[in-house]
């Protein structure tokens, strides 16, 4: 995959978990030691292309999209076979060959991916999937930024897209399934005038459906700056924003949504901070109260454990969640009235970044796609 070069002085984009360390370092804060003490070669680096998934999305019941930093956007099919894996079935390139960031699925068979700070990426299959072609790019204020989420929703003439931005801003978007067009309704500034983390940071990291409906639904965010949000589609009506710990040196990196329940990933920094968090939603305030939370770390050295992903699921003894966090680890537990329960994790991963994705089917059994740079698939 082709990506653009940086001209000279510019900066390249880097990983969460890597601009988070290089900001603990610059503090003092001392990593564990490397095995073996590293050598320095007569070379100069030029910088790395990070090919590492950014974003996953399922289709159908069979297949899954994967939007990695390189700018590559895959189509997977689930196999559910020990010795195969998931199937390539396609790879296509951003328009502006910029990484993919948000992706998500459409009715119609189609696909949303972003593209560039202003403009998304829209995509559609006649036939089976490996057949994806281009179905044009759509533009927007440029001071939105680049889309970092999105998800679609029911609400509106013929349904519609919300998507999340590098700037802490929501645009909301109406979508044609039959003529494959998407047409800017408006946007809405969530950022938070204090942010959590070092850096001034308000990406939308996470956007998932808090209620749907063919005239309202309500949608819930989460921010790099530490922001919560409910807002209600295609208004735009802000109904409810907090700041889920007022204590965070970072920002959140996912959440997901089920049955009121909210679960919610960052990255803990030092021994007594968290990076899992479970909360419940008042539907009356549209507020969340927080119920527990928990600290997905293997090694208790770490300064910093990263939790980049989390997604509900089921399995056999009921509901269920998932993490993937930066030890390389996919994680699992429960969550309820009683608070959060580890079931336990194992190490299966990259450790900068791996994303996630599960997906129900009807004769009971789930899905889930776990990609870092492999992709690995799981039957739950």
């Amino acid at each position: 995959m082709g990506t653009t070069v940086p001209a000279v002085g510019e900066q390249r984009p880097v990983p969460q978990v890597v601009r988070s360390r290089q900001e603990l370092l610059s503090r003092g804060i001392v990593f564990p030691a490397a095995p073996l003490a590293p050598t320095k070669l007569p070379i100069t680096d030029s910088g790395p292309c990070y090919s590492m998934a950014q974003s996953l999305a399922w289709l159908d019941a069979d297949h899954f999209a994967v939007g990695r930093w390189n700018g590559s956007l895959e189509i997977y099919r689930y196999t559910q076979s020990v010795a195969e894996g998931p199937l390539l079935q396609e790879t296509v390139t951003s328009p502006a060959f910029q990484g993919v960031r948000a992706v998500a699925s459409l009715p119609g068979r189609a696909l949303l991916s972003s593209n560039d700070d202003r403009s998304l990426a829209l995509w559609h299959a006649a036939g089976a999937w490996s057949d994806l072609r281009a179905a044009g790019t759509f533009s927007h204020d440029p001071e939105l930024g680049v889309a970092t989420s999105a998800c679609a929703v029911r609400a509106g003439a013929t349904g519609g897209l919300v998507v999340g931005h590098t700037t802490g801003c929501l645009s909301i978007w109406e979508y044609d399934p039959q003529r494959r067009r998407l047409a800017f309704r408006r946007s809405v500034d969530l950022r938070n005038p204090a942010p959590v983390n070092p850096w001034g940071l308000h990406d939308i990291n996470a956007v998932d459906l808090v209620a749907d409906s063919r005239t309202v639904s309500r949608v819930v965010t989460g921010s790099e700056d530490g922001y919560v949000c409910v807002v209600e589609i295609p208004s735009g009506r802000i109904l409810s924003q907090q700041v889920f710990n007022a204590q965070a040196e970072r920002g959140i990196n996912d959440l997901g949504i089920r049955d009121g329940g909210l679960l919610v990933a960052n990255c803990s920094v030092g021994a007594s901070d968290f990076n899992l968090w479970y909360y419940v939603l008042d539907k009356e305030s549209w507020s969340f109260a927080l119920r527990d939370q928990v600290n997905l770390k293997i090694d208790p050295a770490r300064p910093q454990a990263f939790n980049f992903n989390t997604v509900w699921g089921t399995y056999s003894g009921g509901a269920c969640w998932f993490a993937s966090t930066e030890e390389g680890a996919l994680w699992m537990g429960t969550a309820a009235s009683s608070g959060v329960k580890v079931i336990g994790y194992q190490e299966v991963n990259n450790p900068l970044g791996s994303a996630l994705g599960w997906r129900g089917r009807t004769d009971g059994a789930g899905r889930l796609a776990m990609v870092a740079h492999d992709p690995h698939e799981f039957t739950t």
